[in-house]
């Protein structure tokens, strides 16, 4: 190969180079992450008595301009379970996400209690969405 061919051949390479960058940057901007927001961030279930659970419904939705994906969903306690409808949305989209607290799990006892509910998703800005929940457990 003589020098010439190797420049030729080096430019090429070149160019190709950048060309898979510049598609994989463009892939990329027409790939965009979703945005979660929740319905809301707090929720205080009031007075309860101690002797059974409460639930409440919230909305996750999805205000981003690509699919949101919900990589999953925990609690800061055992005493609160959450539940997601969906795990990936759409623009646009939304799902349920029920809150149970059970009194019953502290042995019925009562008082004051804050607790946390994470949504993990794939949103830059928001990667842990937090949720908290109150609730004053009282005698019946």
């Amino acid at each position: 190969m003589n020098c010439a061919q190797k420049q030729a051949c080096l430019a090429l390479v070149g160019l190709l180079i950048l060309t898979l960058a510049a598609a994989s940057g463009c892939a990329a901007a027409a790939n965009p992450p979703g945005q979660v927001e929740l319905s809301a961030s707090e929720f205080d279930f009031g007075d309860i008595p101690n002797t059974g659970p409460v639930s409440h419904t919230f909305q996750v939705r999805n205000v981003g301009q690509g699919a949101l994906e919900i990589a999953g969903v925990s609690t800061s306690c055992g005493c609160t379970t959450a539940e997601i409808g969906s795990r990936r949305l759409t623009p646009g989209g939304v799902t349920d996400l029920t809150v149970t607290f059970d009194p019953q799990a502290h042995g019925g006892a009562t008082g004051y209690f804050m607790r946390q509910v994470y949504v993990r998703s794939n949103d830059p800005d928001t990667p842990e969405a937090t949720l908290t929940i109150r609730v004053t457990v009282v005698e019946p």
